[in-house]
């Protein structure tokens, strides 16, 4: 799951695009106060998360116990587990799509 969802849900240095993890193609943001509002992954890192998708989709019913735990009730999150499995799924495709036509993508948070 961290594989897919670095550098999509969170910003995290995309160990599968080193040119990402150092700056890459948009200079890290100084205020640490503000968040980055823009969050890129290079088309060479998108087939790796296609493939960890793949990997992590059919398995997404066994995560409703630690979401309960984790998760549930938090602001700034999806409500419920079916709501968490959706955005999943949305991000999924977009990736998968992105994947197949062999682009980057960029994401504001």
């Amino acid at each position: 799951m961290d594989s897919f969802l670095g550098g999509l849900i969170w910003d995290a240095d995309q160990v599968d695009a080193p040119a990402a993890a150092d700056g890459g193609v948009f200079p890290p943001v100084a205020d640490r106060w503000h968040p980055h509002v823009l969050l890129v992954c290079l088309p060479e890192a998108v087939a790796g998360k296609a493939g960890a998708w793949e990997r992590v989709e059919p398995c997404l019913g066994e995560l409703s116990g630690p979401f309960a735990v984790e998760c549930e009730g938090w602001a700034g999150r999806p409500d419920t587990f079916e709501d968490f499995v959706a955005l999943l799924g949305e991000w999924g495709a977009v990736v998968t799509e992105a994947a197949r036509r062999g682009w980057g993508l960029v994401g504001l948070p």
